[in-house]
């Protein structure tokens, strides 16, 4: 159980000294960052078998649910990386993508035509 809460992080200083020069160097795009994001839980909105979850990004991160009816978040994360896209299925129905920035506008829009070709559909 400690580990789940984060008693295993023995480096816990270096991920804070990146949280700590991405706010230094990097302020103004975090918010590009969060925009990002936003944008990718519009292009998954229009789909039945997904739902984001809460109402909008705050955030770089996006999480969204995967029906069962279309099958696993591992599998949807499979088919997304079919596309050259990588997303981490982080339950049986959880999806998490991250933007950052080493992640451009146009690589974004290209991520949305991806879940725009898969959709609803599981054979995509």
């Amino acid at each position: 159980a400690r580990k789940l809460f984060g008693g295993g992080m023995r480096q816990v200083g270096i991920i804070a000294a990146a949280g700590l020069y991405a706010l230094d160097h990097h302020i103004e795009r975090l918010a590009l960052d969060h925009e990002h994001a936003k944008r990718l839980a519009a292009a998954v909105r229009p789909f039945e078998f997904l739902k984001v979850m809460g109402s909008e990004p705050e955030t770089n991160i996006l999480i969204f649910h995967v029906s069962q009816a279309w099958g696993t978040a591992q599998q949807y994360a499979s088919a997304l990386e079919e596309h050259g896209v990588q997303a981490m299925a982080f339950s049986a129905s959880a999806i998490r993508m991250v933007t950052h920035l080493d992640v451009s506008s146009e690589q974004i829009e290209q991520v949305c035509k991806v879940i725009e070709r898969i959709g609803n559909n599981p054979k995509h």
